[in-house]
């Protein structure tokens, strides 16, 4: 039995368990009957659903970090969903379209690329709106204003929408110094100002006259007549005067503006007269008061109202002159008539009868006193058995020129040529009896003058071409005073603006033409060789070129030593490589130490001495020679003429003119500076002593 008394195999009576009982309401208050609402799980289900998504989105977005500049501009991020915290926002990979807006920028409005980083930053940088700037200008009414070279204006103005950023302001006009700054243009809408005082870019103008009325003219433009005041734009300025009767007067002015200009009163020169020369007969050489001038026919300029000397000359006749004076911007023609002019040589040779050539053309008997015109003639002596004579003699007229001659057999010739001496001995260098050194060449074949294209050539630069078919010995260095004083000894030279140039080794200078020939003679004895120069008096009457003894150079062989170098074929234009000026140390020129006395140096060029320098003091040419330019200018063979006379294409061996008043004078000096002068074309003449002019000396090898 259980506890409730029952037998546990015995089955329970239902009557005993489930009794009927009776009804009670209740006493509580009433319950509604339960409503069924069908959208419920519909809507929970979405919102289940979105949360998911969230879940979702927040799993698979990015934390993107947007920096703004500014940094008060406004991010709109145009998606759909884009959630933020501040900066912060939280976006999905993939391009998002953005727009950044900021007072004064502009507004930015494209993709931003949001990356697979869990954390990341972008930042966007607004371009500022363009900004505005006002110019005001004085003292001018208006003026050209550009900026960057690209946008232009007139000021005063206001130039809108300038890109922000650095700008070069720039603004001109006319006769005022042009202004340039840089301006950092602000933008975002900003207007800027800035106020810009110009300054002049003229000096102030002076001149005078004398006499006064002078039509004063500046790069062209008439400015009016003196005495003036004006006004001059800086830079380089032609001032020009003009008045009727006088020369025109010309300067160039360099301006600085605010200096002002104040010229000294200008003395104007009475204005040239000219002289139209025509003589008989025609091409004899024109002087002015011993100025050379031209061959005639030919029209020139000379000093007005003052007497002057014009002289006609010409090889073979007596000179005619005449003097001449003429009033301002008036012409005269004259005609000279020149006489033919004779002088007598008596002619003495051995054996007596032999042959005499004169010029080319047979005159009877070796042995007769012949008179020839006043010019320099080739004479030749000839006899069968002998070797034939050959000279060039120059008459003068009241002087009996006397020449004796014996002629040499082959035999006798060839042992003169084999003697054993310095003036004989083929070797490459030889040194004379007073030391000098020369060196042997055999020639070639050489272009003198220059182009009319050359800068700085002159007019008596003659292109001719020369064959140098002898072989010669050309000193390496100018003669010394030293060598020059075993001839003379009592030969000095005065100092040069106080600087002493008579040492020994220093080049021997102030000596003439003759002078100089006069050495090569007596060096020629000391060294037993036949002399070169035919001197009777003192004076130079005639060459033999087929001496073997010490001469000048001739202007060809000049030339050639000079200008031209192995496997060259332009000559050369300077003593150094290059063009002008020199550079290094080349040469003795017109150097800033010699700036005090010089009225022209070359700038920025120091060769150590303001006058000479001792002898092959500066490295040698290509052809082992020094001195070739600088130092001293040199003493040529040849006599001088402006535009030497070459019939033929190519001559040989040429000894220049058969006549003439003054001897070429070749390479520059000391005391030169200019592009013309430092040329190795350049060409001089003379034939009194210079404190610039030196010589050197040549001959031939056989």
């Amino acid at each position: 039995m259980n506890q409730r008394g029952h037998d546990p195999d015995t089955k329970p009576d239902l009557r005993d368990v489930i009794r009927p009982q009776k009804f009670r309401p209740p006493t509580g208050a009433p319950q509604l009957p339960r409503i069924k609402l069908p959208w419920a799980r519909g809507f929970i289900s979405i919102i289940m659903m979105v949360a998911a998504w969230g879940a979702w989105y927040v799993i698979t977005a990015r934390s993107v970090n947007i920096v703004t500049e500014p940094i008060e501009a406004i991010v709109t991020v145009d998606e759909l969903f884009a959630p933020s915290i501040g900066d912060h926002w939280v976006l999905r990979a993939g391009a998002r379209r953005v727009i950044v807006e900021a007072p004064g920028y502009q507004t930015f409005r494209g993709n931003l690329i949001i990356t697979d980083e869990p954390l990341q930053n972008h930042t966007i940088a607004l371009a500022p709106l363009p900004g505005h700037l006002r110019i005001d200008v004085t003292p001018v009414a208006t003026a050209k204003v550009t900026i960057d070279h690209i946008i232009e204006a007139i000021a005063p103005t206001t130039i809108k929408n300038i890109e922000a950023g650095a700008r070069e302001i720039s603004i001109t006009a006319e006769r005022y110094i042009p202004f340039t700054t840089v301006v950092e243009i602000e933008g975002r809408g900003i207007e800027q100002q800035i106020s810009v005082r110009l300054k002049p870019a003229w000096a102030d103008l002076t001149v005078q006259s004398q006499p006064s009325g002078a039509a004063v003219t500046v790069d062209g433009e008439r400015l009016g007549t003196t005495p003036l005041e004006s006004e001059l734009l800086q830079g380089e300025r032609v001032i020009r005067l003009a008045l009727d009767g006088f020369k025109p007067w010309q300067r160039m002015l360099r301006v600085v503006a605010g200096t002002p200009v104040d010229l000294p009163p200008v003395l104007l020169a009475k204005a040239d007269a000219y002289v139209n020369v025509v003589t008989s007969p025609t091409g004899a050489s024109i002087t002015v008061d011993s100025e050379f001038k031209g061959q005639s026919p030919i029209k020139f300029a000379i000093t007005a109202d003052i007497e002057h000397k014009i002289s006609a000359h010409k090889e073979g006749y007596a000179t005619a002159a005449q003097p001449i004076t003429v009033g301002p911007d008036i012409t005269e023609n004259i005609t000279l008539q020149l006489r033919a002019e004779l002088a007598a040589v008596q002619i003495i040779t051995t054996p007596d009868d032999a042959e005499l050539i004169v010029d080319g053309k047979p005159r009877g008997s070796a042995n007769q006193i012949i008179k020839l015109a006043t010019h320099t003639h080739t004479i030749e002596i000839r006899r069968a058995g002998y070797v034939t004579y050959s000279a060039t003699i120059t008459p003068r007229k009241g002087i009996r020129k006397r020449i004796k001659i014996r002629l040499k057999t082959p035999a006798e010739a060839a042992k003169d040529a084999t003697a054993h001496s310095p003036g004989t001995t083929r070797k490459t260098t030889i040194t004379a009896f007073a030391g000098q050194q020369l060196k042997l060449f055999h020639g070639g074949t050489i272009t003198m003058g220059s182009s009319r294209r050359d800068p700085g050539r002159r007019a008596n630069e003659v292109l001719r071409k020369a064959q140098l078919v002898r072989p010669f010995y050309f000193g390496l260095t100018e003669v010394s005073n030293g060598e020059f004083r075993s001839f003379l000894a009592n030969h000095h030279v005065a100092p040069v603006n106080g600087i002493d140039i008579d040492g020994d080794t220093h080049p021997v200078v102030s000596v003439s033409w003759e002078s100089a020939a006069l050495y090569c003679n007596w060096l020629s004895r000391k060294d037993s060789l036949g002399v070169f120069y035919q001197i009777k008096n003192g004076k130079v009457l005639g060459i033999n070129p087929a001496a073997l003894g010490y001469r000048l150079p001739t202007e060809a062989e000049w030339s050639w030593v000079a200008r031209s170098a192995p496997k060259t074929e332009k000559p050369f234009d300077f003593p150094w490589a290059g063009k002008f000026p020199p550079r290094g140390r080349s040469g003795n020129y017109a150097d800033q130490s010699a700036n005090r006395f010089l009225g022209q140096v070359i700038t920025d060029y120091t060769d150590g001495f303001p006058v000479t320098a001792p002898v092959g003091s500066f490295p040698a040419s290509l052809r082992g020679i020094h001195d070739l330019g600088g130092n001293v200018s040199e003493w040529i063979n040849d006599y001088y003429a402006a535009t030497p006379n070459q019939e033929e294409d190519v001559v040989h061996d040429p000894l220049g003119p058969r006549h003439g008043e003054t001897r070429v004078i070749r390479g520059s000096n000391w005391a030169d500076a200019t592009e013309t002068d430092l040329r190795l074309a350049y060409r001089d003449f003379g034939n009194d002593p210079r404190d610039d002019v030196g010589f050197r000396i040549a001959r031939y090898a056989q």
